[in-house]
Protein backbone atom coordinates (compact mmCIF):
# COMPACT_ATOMS: atom_id res chain seq x y z
CA UNK A 1 0.00 0.00 0.00
CA UNK A 2 1.13 3.25 -1.05
CA UNK A 3 -0.95 6.42 0.57
CA UNK A 4 1.99 9.13 -0.19
CA UNK A 5 1.39 11.12 -2.98
CA UNK A 6 4.66 10.77 -4.53
CA UNK A 7 7.06 13.78 -6.30
CA UNK A 8 8.58 11.28 -8.70
CA UNK A 9 5.08 9.18 -8.82
CA UNK A 10 7.13 7.12 -12.34
CA UNK A 11 9.81 5.85 -10.20
CA UNK A 12 10.08 2.42 -8.47
CA UNK A 13 9.16 3.58 -4.30
CA UNK A 14 12.87 2.92 -2.79
CA UNK A 15 12.95 1.40 0.82
CA UNK A 16 12.03 2.75 4.25
CA UNK A 17 14.22 4.25 6.45
CA UNK A 18 14.88 2.12 9.87
CA UNK A 19 17.74 4.28 11.39
CA UNK A 20 20.38 6.77 10.77
CA UNK A 21 23.22 8.31 12.96
CA UNK A 22 26.43 9.80 11.82
CA UNK A 23 26.74 10.06 8.57
CA UNK A 24 24.79 7.14 7.85
CA UNK A 25 21.38 5.78 6.47
CA UNK A 26 20.13 2.58 7.41
CA UNK A 27 17.33 0.80 5.18
CA UNK A 28 14.77 -1.74 5.59
CA UNK A 29 16.73 -4.12 2.98
CA UNK A 30 19.52 -4.25 5.30
CA UNK A 31 21.95 -1.42 3.74
CA UNK A 32 24.50 0.83 5.86
CA UNK A 33 24.59 3.77 3.05
CA UNK A 34 27.47 5.89 3.76
CA UNK A 35 25.36 9.81 2.83
CA UNK A 36 27.52 12.20 1.45
CA UNK A 37 24.75 14.35 0.62
CA UNK A 38 23.72 15.58 3.57
CA UNK A 39 20.10 14.50 3.58
CA UNK A 40 19.89 14.45 -0.20
CA UNK A 41 19.87 18.60 -0.10
CA UNK A 42 22.81 19.04 1.84
CA UNK A 43 21.22 20.28 5.28
CA UNK A 44 22.03 17.76 7.65
CA UNK A 45 25.56 19.37 8.17
CA UNK A 46 25.95 17.53 11.87
CA UNK A 47 24.75 13.95 10.02
CA UNK A 48 21.80 12.28 12.10
CA UNK A 49 21.41 11.62 16.22
CA UNK A 50 23.60 14.30 17.06
CA UNK A 51 22.92 13.97 20.87
CA UNK A 52 23.98 17.74 22.37
CA UNK A 53 21.38 18.92 19.95
CA UNK A 54 18.78 16.41 20.70
CA UNK A 55 19.31 17.17 24.22
CA UNK A 56 18.50 20.81 23.67
CA UNK A 57 15.09 19.29 21.67
CA UNK A 58 14.28 17.48 24.62
CA UNK A 59 15.03 20.81 27.27
CA UNK A 60 13.05 23.13 24.62
CA UNK A 61 10.08 20.29 24.64
CA UNK A 62 10.03 20.10 28.14
CA UNK A 63 9.01 23.81 28.79
CA UNK A 64 6.75 24.59 25.14
CA UNK A 65 7.17 23.37 22.10
CA UNK A 66 6.41 26.84 20.38
CA UNK A 67 5.49 30.14 21.48
CA UNK A 68 4.08 33.22 18.84
CA UNK A 69 6.86 35.39 19.16
CA UNK A 70 4.11 38.24 17.95
CA UNK A 71 2.69 38.40 21.81
CA UNK A 72 5.97 36.61 23.54
CA UNK A 73 9.31 36.60 24.06
CA UNK A 74 11.65 33.14 23.51
CA UNK A 75 15.31 33.88 25.12
CA UNK A 76 16.97 31.47 23.00
CA UNK A 77 15.76 33.27 20.08
CA UNK A 78 17.60 36.02 21.49
CA UNK A 79 20.88 34.38 21.82
CA UNK A 80 20.24 32.36 18.56
CA UNK A 81 20.06 35.86 16.76
CA UNK A 82 22.88 36.93 18.74
CA UNK A 83 25.10 34.04 17.77
CA UNK A 84 24.53 34.06 14.15
CA UNK A 85 25.39 37.84 14.30
CA UNK A 86 28.67 37.78 16.10
CA UNK A 87 30.70 36.31 12.71
CA UNK A 88 28.01 38.61 10.56
CA UNK A 89 29.79 41.29 7.90
CA UNK A 90 29.58 44.73 9.72
CA UNK A 91 26.74 46.16 9.47
CA UNK A 92 24.28 43.31 9.82
CA UNK A 93 22.67 43.71 12.95
CA UNK A 94 19.19 42.33 12.60
CA UNK A 95 17.39 38.60 12.28
CA UNK A 96 14.51 38.09 11.09
CA UNK A 97 12.85 34.52 11.64
CA UNK A 98 11.51 34.25 8.43
CA UNK A 99 9.44 30.77 9.31
CA UNK A 100 10.89 27.16 8.54
CA UNK A 101 12.51 26.57 4.60
CA UNK A 102 14.94 28.69 2.96
CA UNK A 103 11.98 29.34 0.11
CA UNK A 104 10.32 31.20 2.58
CA UNK A 105 13.57 33.15 3.53
CA UNK A 106 13.74 34.55 0.31
CA UNK A 107 10.15 35.43 0.04
CA UNK A 108 10.66 37.38 3.41
CA UNK A 109 13.75 39.30 1.81
CA UNK A 110 11.85 40.34 -1.61
CA UNK A 111 8.93 41.12 0.40
CA UNK A 112 10.73 43.52 3.09
CA UNK A 113 12.79 45.13 0.42
CA UNK A 114 9.71 46.03 -1.27
CA UNK A 115 7.99 47.23 2.13
CA UNK A 116 11.14 49.13 3.01
CA UNK A 117 11.38 51.22 -0.43
CA UNK A 118 7.46 51.21 -0.37
CA UNK A 119 7.61 52.94 3.49
CA UNK A 120 10.18 55.36 2.47
CA UNK A 121 7.76 56.66 -0.32
CA UNK A 122 9.48 54.76 -3.57
CA UNK A 123 6.70 52.99 -4.03
CA UNK A 124 7.79 51.65 -8.00
CA UNK A 125 10.53 49.99 -6.79
CA UNK A 126 8.82 46.84 -7.71
CA UNK A 127 11.14 45.01 -10.06
CA UNK A 128 13.40 42.26 -8.50
CA UNK A 129 16.50 41.29 -10.87
CA UNK A 130 18.17 37.69 -10.55
CA UNK A 131 20.28 35.97 -12.75
CA UNK A 132 20.20 32.71 -15.28
CA UNK A 133 20.73 29.81 -14.16
CA UNK A 134 19.98 30.36 -10.22
CA UNK A 135 17.84 28.70 -7.91
CA UNK A 136 15.98 30.26 -4.99
CA UNK A 137 13.80 28.30 -3.81
CA UNK A 138 9.59 26.67 -4.90
CA UNK A 139 7.40 29.44 -3.49
CA UNK A 140 6.31 31.07 -6.55
CA UNK A 141 8.12 34.15 -5.55
CA UNK A 142 11.40 32.53 -5.49
CA UNK A 143 10.72 30.51 -8.85
CA UNK A 144 10.32 33.98 -10.59
CA UNK A 145 13.69 34.70 -9.52
CA UNK A 146 15.50 31.69 -10.25
CA UNK A 147 15.91 29.70 -13.77
CA UNK A 148 14.98 25.84 -14.24
CA UNK A 149 13.42 25.17 -17.47
CA UNK A 150 11.15 22.57 -15.71
CA UNK A 151 9.35 25.28 -13.90
CA UNK A 152 8.09 27.33 -16.86
CA UNK A 153 5.08 26.16 -17.16
CA UNK A 154 3.85 27.95 -13.81
CA UNK A 155 4.89 31.66 -15.81
CA UNK A 156 1.13 32.52 -15.59
CA UNK A 157 1.31 32.34 -12.08
CA UNK A 158 4.26 33.98 -11.38
CA UNK A 159 5.11 37.82 -10.52
CA UNK A 160 5.36 39.55 -13.45
CA UNK A 161 8.07 42.40 -12.36
CA UNK A 162 11.00 39.63 -12.03
CA UNK A 163 14.31 40.30 -14.56
CA UNK A 164 17.19 38.45 -14.89
CA UNK A 165 21.23 38.80 -16.03
CA UNK A 166 23.54 36.45 -16.81
CA UNK A 167 25.12 33.91 -14.85
CA UNK A 168 28.24 34.85 -13.30
CA UNK A 169 30.64 31.74 -14.66
CA UNK A 170 33.95 32.84 -15.12
CA UNK A 171 34.61 29.27 -16.88
CA UNK A 172 32.22 29.68 -19.78
CA UNK A 173 31.24 33.59 -19.93
CA UNK A 174 34.92 35.27 -19.71
CA UNK A 175 36.09 36.25 -22.66
CA UNK A 176 39.71 35.29 -23.92
CA UNK A 177 41.05 38.53 -24.47
CA UNK A 178 39.61 39.06 -20.61
CA UNK A 179 41.44 39.34 -17.09
CA UNK A 180 39.46 37.66 -14.15
CA UNK A 181 39.07 41.22 -13.72
CA UNK A 182 37.58 42.67 -16.51
CA UNK A 183 35.27 39.52 -16.37
CA UNK A 184 34.04 40.63 -13.43
CA UNK A 185 33.49 44.33 -14.15
CA UNK A 186 31.89 43.25 -17.25
CA UNK A 187 29.39 40.74 -15.53
CA UNK A 188 28.15 43.23 -12.85
CA UNK A 189 27.89 46.08 -15.66
CA UNK A 190 25.06 44.06 -16.92
CA UNK A 191 23.19 44.52 -13.77
CA UNK A 192 23.74 48.27 -14.01
CA UNK A 193 22.11 48.32 -18.02
CA UNK A 194 19.44 45.97 -16.69
CA UNK A 195 18.49 48.22 -14.05
CA UNK A 196 19.08 51.49 -16.19
CA UNK A 197 17.25 49.61 -19.01
CA UNK A 198 14.34 49.18 -16.19
CA UNK A 199 14.49 52.43 -14.77
CA UNK A 200 16.36 52.95 -11.63
CA UNK A 201 13.27 54.43 -9.79
CA UNK A 202 11.82 50.89 -10.68
CA UNK A 203 14.02 48.71 -8.91
CA UNK A 204 14.10 46.93 -5.66
CA UNK A 205 16.89 44.57 -5.37
CA UNK A 206 18.91 42.39 -7.16
CA UNK A 207 19.06 38.13 -5.49
CA UNK A 208 21.58 36.39 -6.31
CA UNK A 209 23.40 33.11 -4.87
CA UNK A 210 27.02 33.82 -3.04
CA UNK A 211 28.50 31.09 -4.63
CA UNK A 212 26.48 29.55 -7.89
CA UNK A 213 25.11 26.44 -6.20
CA UNK A 214 24.48 22.68 -6.90
CA UNK A 215 22.72 23.85 -10.27
CA UNK A 216 25.92 24.69 -12.03
CA UNK A 217 28.16 23.04 -9.87
CA UNK A 218 29.59 25.41 -7.43
CA UNK A 219 30.76 28.03 -9.24
CA UNK A 220 32.75 30.46 -7.00
CA UNK A 221 32.67 34.66 -8.50
CA UNK A 222 35.07 36.21 -9.82
CA UNK A 223 37.42 38.36 -7.33
CA UNK A 224 35.57 41.73 -7.08
CA UNK A 225 32.64 40.83 -8.19
CA UNK A 226 30.29 40.85 -5.56
CA UNK A 227 32.12 44.47 -4.69
CA UNK A 228 31.56 45.64 -7.81
CA UNK A 229 27.84 45.00 -7.86
CA UNK A 230 27.86 46.55 -4.39
CA UNK A 231 28.91 49.59 -5.71
CA UNK A 232 25.89 49.51 -8.50
CA UNK A 233 23.40 48.79 -6.20
CA UNK A 234 24.65 51.30 -3.48
CA UNK A 235 24.37 53.86 -6.85
CA UNK A 236 20.62 52.96 -7.63
CA UNK A 237 19.34 52.23 -4.48
CA UNK A 238 18.94 48.73 -4.98
CA UNK A 239 19.05 46.35 -2.42
CA UNK A 240 21.26 43.60 -2.18
CA UNK A 241 19.85 40.22 -1.33
CA UNK A 242 22.48 37.23 -0.86
CA UNK A 243 20.60 33.52 -1.07
CA UNK A 244 23.17 31.61 1.56
CA UNK A 245 20.73 29.27 2.36
CA UNK A 246 22.37 26.38 0.62
CA UNK A 247 26.33 27.60 0.82
CA UNK A 248 26.42 29.74 4.41
CA UNK A 249 26.70 28.67 7.92
CA UNK A 250 29.75 26.76 7.88
CA UNK A 251 29.06 25.22 4.33
CA UNK A 252 31.86 27.27 2.33
CA UNK A 253 34.04 27.59 5.50
CA UNK A 254 33.33 30.35 7.16
CA UNK A 255 29.81 31.00 8.82
CA UNK A 256 28.86 33.85 6.09
CA UNK A 257 29.75 32.79 2.61
CA UNK A 258 30.05 36.48 1.76
CA UNK A 259 32.67 36.51 4.46
CA UNK A 260 35.24 35.19 0.80
CA UNK A 261 34.43 38.48 -0.92
CA UNK A 262 34.32 40.73 1.88
CA UNK A 263 30.69 42.52 1.28
CA UNK A 264 27.85 43.95 3.23
CA UNK A 265 24.86 43.16 1.73
CA UNK A 266 21.31 44.46 3.17
CA UNK A 267 19.69 41.41 3.46
CA UNK A 268 21.17 37.37 3.59
CA UNK A 269 18.82 34.35 3.51
CA UNK A 270 19.60 31.42 5.74
CA UNK A 271 17.69 28.66 5.91
CA UNK A 272 18.74 24.85 5.38
CA UNK A 273 22.02 24.83 7.06
CA UNK A 274 20.49 26.74 10.07
CA UNK A 275 18.92 24.12 11.80
CA UNK A 276 20.88 20.86 9.87
CA UNK A 277 17.41 19.14 9.39
CA UNK A 278 16.63 18.88 12.95
CA UNK A 279 13.54 21.27 13.12
CA UNK A 280 12.74 23.34 10.35
CA UNK A 281 14.11 27.17 10.58
CA UNK A 282 14.75 29.85 8.45
CA UNK A 283 16.02 33.45 9.00
CA UNK A 284 16.78 36.21 7.11
CA UNK A 285 19.66 38.69 8.41
CA UNK A 286 19.84 41.97 7.73
CA UNK A 287 20.15 45.96 8.84
CA UNK A 288 18.58 47.85 11.79
CA UNK A 289 18.07 50.89 9.35
CA UNK A 290 15.25 48.64 7.58
CA UNK A 291 13.57 47.69 10.63
CA UNK A 292 13.61 51.84 11.67
CA UNK A 293 11.96 52.67 8.11
CA UNK A 294 9.05 50.22 8.65
CA UNK A 295 8.64 51.41 12.44
CA UNK A 296 8.39 54.97 10.92
CA UNK A 297 6.11 53.68 8.25
CA UNK A 298 3.73 50.90 8.54
CA UNK A 299 4.76 49.95 11.76
CA UNK A 300 4.51 46.04 11.25
CA UNK A 301 6.62 44.19 8.82
CA UNK A 302 3.72 42.37 6.25
CA UNK A 303 5.20 39.44 6.78
CA UNK A 304 4.75 36.30 8.80
CA UNK A 305 3.61 32.57 9.26
CA UNK A 306 2.04 30.88 12.19
CA UNK A 307 5.37 29.15 12.86
CA UNK A 308 8.07 31.23 12.07
CA UNK A 309 10.60 31.77 14.54
CA UNK A 310 9.33 27.97 16.07
CA UNK A 311 10.55 27.46 19.07
CA UNK A 312 11.74 24.13 18.71
CA UNK A 313 13.03 24.75 15.59
CA UNK A 314 15.38 27.56 17.64
CA UNK A 315 16.11 25.39 20.15
CA UNK A 316 17.75 22.61 17.54
CA UNK A 317 19.20 25.75 15.75
CA UNK A 318 21.21 27.40 18.47
CA UNK A 319 22.36 23.73 19.29
CA UNK A 320 23.56 23.39 16.18
CA UNK A 321 25.09 26.52 15.57
CA UNK A 322 27.18 26.44 18.88
CA UNK A 323 28.68 23.26 16.84
CA UNK A 324 29.37 25.15 13.66
CA UNK A 325 30.31 27.87 14.56
CA UNK A 326 33.84 27.33 15.97
CA UNK A 327 37.36 27.91 14.48
CA UNK A 328 38.04 24.09 14.86
CA UNK A 329 34.93 23.25 13.09
CA UNK A 330 35.53 25.62 10.37
CA UNK A 331 39.04 24.84 9.80
CA UNK A 332 38.39 20.64 9.48
CA UNK A 333 35.52 22.07 6.91
CA UNK A 334 38.52 23.96 4.71
CA UNK A 335 40.90 21.61 5.17
CA UNK A 336 38.44 18.69 3.96
CA UNK A 337 37.08 20.22 1.39
CA UNK A 338 40.53 21.21 -0.20
CA UNK A 339 41.68 17.50 0.52
CA UNK A 340 38.50 16.19 -1.57
CA UNK A 341 39.62 18.66 -4.49
CA UNK A 342 42.96 17.68 -4.42
CA UNK A 343 42.49 13.79 -4.37
CA UNK A 344 39.54 14.52 -7.52
CA UNK A 345 41.94 16.44 -9.15
CA UNK A 346 44.94 13.85 -8.72
CA UNK A 347 42.83 10.77 -9.78
CA UNK A 348 40.63 12.62 -12.67
CA UNK A 349 42.11 16.28 -13.96
CA UNK A 350 43.83 14.00 -16.85
CA UNK A 351 40.77 12.35 -17.89
CA UNK A 352 39.14 13.18 -21.03
CA UNK A 353 35.66 13.88 -19.94
CA UNK A 354 37.26 16.09 -17.08
CA UNK A 355 36.44 19.93 -16.92
CA UNK A 356 36.84 21.21 -13.74
CA UNK A 357 36.96 20.72 -9.99
CA UNK A 358 36.01 23.82 -8.07
CA UNK A 359 33.95 24.96 -5.13
CA UNK A 360 34.04 26.34 -1.38
CA UNK A 361 34.74 24.75 1.92
CA UNK A 362 32.50 21.23 1.83
CA UNK A 363 30.90 22.10 -1.32
CA UNK A 364 32.76 20.71 -4.08
CA UNK A 365 31.82 19.80 -7.59
CA UNK A 366 33.47 18.02 -9.90
CA UNK A 367 32.36 18.79 -14.04
CA UNK A 368 32.71 16.34 -16.84
CA UNK A 369 31.46 16.28 -20.47
CA UNK A 370 30.68 13.70 -22.69
CA UNK A 371 28.58 12.36 -25.61
CA UNK A 372 25.63 11.74 -22.58
CA UNK A 373 26.03 13.93 -19.69
CA UNK A 374 22.75 13.01 -17.87
CA UNK A 375 22.94 9.64 -18.85
CA UNK A 376 26.58 9.37 -17.17
CA UNK A 377 25.66 11.18 -14.22
CA UNK A 378 22.83 8.73 -13.77
CA UNK A 379 24.72 6.09 -14.35
CA UNK A 380 27.74 7.05 -11.79
CA UNK A 381 25.24 8.05 -9.19
CA UNK A 382 23.01 4.52 -9.19
CA UNK A 383 26.55 2.39 -9.38
CA UNK A 384 28.24 3.99 -6.49
CA UNK A 385 24.99 3.60 -4.54
CA UNK A 386 24.42 0.17 -5.60
CA UNK A 387 27.58 -1.22 -5.68
CA UNK A 388 29.47 0.78 -2.88
CA UNK A 389 26.54 1.74 -0.42
CA UNK A 390 27.44 5.49 -0.90
CA UNK A 391 25.21 8.49 -1.49
CA UNK A 392 26.60 11.22 -3.68
CA UNK A 393 25.03 13.88 -6.19
CA UNK A 394 25.41 12.93 -10.02
CA UNK A 395 23.44 14.88 -12.57
CA UNK A 396 23.34 16.92 -15.47
CA UNK A 397 27.05 17.80 -16.55
CA UNK A 398 28.47 17.71 -12.38
CA UNK A 399 29.14 15.29 -9.36
CA UNK A 400 28.73 17.11 -6.61
CA UNK A 401 30.07 16.58 -2.45
CA UNK A 402 28.42 18.30 0.23
CA UNK A 403 28.86 15.73 2.95
CA UNK A 404 28.25 16.66 6.75
CA UNK A 405 30.57 18.24 8.63
CA UNK A 406 31.44 15.59 10.70
CA UNK A 407 32.94 12.97 7.97
CA UNK A 408 36.28 12.01 8.48
CA UNK A 409 39.38 10.96 6.93
CA UNK A 410 38.59 7.44 6.07
CA UNK A 411 34.92 8.03 5.18
CA UNK A 412 36.20 10.95 3.17
CA UNK A 413 39.11 8.40 1.66
CA UNK A 414 35.78 5.78 1.00
CA UNK A 415 33.83 8.30 -1.17
CA UNK A 416 36.37 9.54 -3.40
CA UNK A 417 37.72 5.84 -4.23
CA UNK A 418 33.97 4.98 -5.07
CA UNK A 419 33.56 8.15 -6.86
CA UNK A 420 36.98 7.38 -9.33
CA UNK A 421 36.32 4.04 -9.89
CA UNK A 422 32.95 4.06 -11.01
CA UNK A 423 33.48 7.23 -12.56
CA UNK A 424 36.62 5.76 -14.97
CA UNK A 425 35.07 2.23 -15.59
CA UNK A 426 31.46 4.07 -16.45
CA UNK A 427 33.52 6.36 -18.94
CA UNK A 428 34.55 3.29 -20.59
CA UNK A 429 30.21 2.71 -22.11
CA UNK A 430 30.41 6.76 -23.88
CA UNK A 431 32.56 8.85 -25.71
CA UNK A 432 34.09 12.19 -25.74
CA UNK A 433 32.12 15.37 -26.11
CA UNK A 434 31.51 16.43 -30.09
CA UNK A 435 32.00 19.84 -29.70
Amino acid sequence: MNYVMNKFPNLSPMPFVDNAEGIYVFTDDGKKILDATAGWCSQMVLGYKNQEVIDAMWDQMGRFCHIDHNIWRHREMEELAELILSKAPKGLNKVYFAGNSGSESVEAALKISYQVHYDQGNKEKSWIISRNQSYHGSTLQSIGASDRDILNFYQPLLPQRMAQISQHHPLYMMKPEESLDQYAKRSAEELENKILELGEDNVAAFLGETIMGQLQGDVPPATNYWKYIRGICDRYNVHLILDEVYCGLGRSGKVYCCEWDDIVPDFVCFGKTLGAGYVPLSVVVTKSEMESVIAMGQGRIQHGHTHQGHSLGVAASLAVQKIVQTEDQLNYINETGAYIKKELYKNLGDHPFFVDIRGRGLMVSLEYDCSDNPKFGENVFTKVRNDFNILISSKWHRISLSPPYIINREEVDAVIAATVDVFKKTAENFEIAKN
